[in-house]
């Protein structure tokens, strides 16, 4: 379901997953911290390569699924490429009449590649975690980690209605596309209304049904699970201590450093 068909055949699959945890928020604390595009295109790189050279994950599965974040990025990059300006020089610029000038400068472009850069370096660290650790490992070092239990709980349920949810939608396409329901635009469209709206009662009673299996299995309000048997996975620290040493290094060369230090 999800990303767990990836994560249940990962190679890191009986490792700790508080050590996939600690290193997961170690290298998105430095990448995000750091506010650089280098240190983001790193850690993109790093994470990625992490989850296909040590996880085992097909690179096509962490390339697709990167794709998706960046999508929106790319989208969202816009409003960041073209802005108000003033009378300074610009790349491109046009005057318009209530607006006023908008345009795309050197200062706008290098915003918009540090953030999206940024995002995605970010976007591997959890596509990491997601990759390599089923969810109900990850809610386990929730636990352990003394989180609320509520909040853990929630995450686990509403995990799983995501996918009533999405199960219901792919039964009524199904259905939809046999009796060719998508066969012309305007068809498609009809179709697509028709989905929507009967989409949320569907799933609705799918949920109740769901919570009525739990209730008859002496569901209380606390998911009950056995904790599993991991190998320790001290070697991520270490690798965690080497992706934040990267991370730091090429912070300390984009900003100049490294040559003063030299220097000194």
């Amino acid at each position: 379901m999800g990303t767990d068909r990836w994560a249940y055949r990962s190679r890191l699959r009986a490792i700790d997953p508080l050590a996939k945890l600690w290193l997961t928020l170690g290298a998105l604390v430095v990448c995000l911290g750091c506010g650089s595009a280098g240190v983001g295109l790193a850690t993109l790189a790093l994470l990625s390569a992490y989850s296909v050279v040590l996880g085992g994950q097909p690179v096509k599965t962490v390339v697709k699924c990167l794709l998706i974040p960046l999508a929106f990025l790319l989208a969202g990059s816009v409003t960041l490429v073209l802005r108000p300006l003033g009378e300074g020089a610009a790349l491109w610029a046009v005057s318009l009449p209530v607006l006023g000038r908008w345009g795309v400068s050197v200062e706008s472009l290098a915003l918009a590649g540090t953030v999206l850069c940024r995002a995605m370096g970010a976007a591997a660290c959890l596509f990491f975690l997601a990759l390599n650790t089923p969810v109900c490992d990850l809610t386990a070092a929730l636990g352990r980690l003394h989180a609320p239990a509520l909040l853990v709980e929630l995450m686990e349920l509403i995990y799983r209605f995501l996918f009533v949810l999405s199960g219901e939608a792919g039964r009524i396409h199904t259905a939809q596309a046999a009796r060719l329901g998508y066969g012309t635009w305007r068809r498609s469209i009809t179709s697509l209304g028709e989905l929507l709206s009967v989409l949320f009662v569907r799933a609705l009673r799918r949920g109740e049904r769901v919570y009525a299996a739990l209730e008859s299995r002496y569901y209380t309000g606390s998911l009950a699970t056995v904790a599993g048997q991991y190998e320790k996975g001290t070697w991520l620290y270490g690798l965690l201590l080497a992706t934040a040493a990267v991370q730091i290094f090429i912070w300390t060369l984009e900003r100049g450093g490294l040559s003063w230090m030299l220097w000194r």
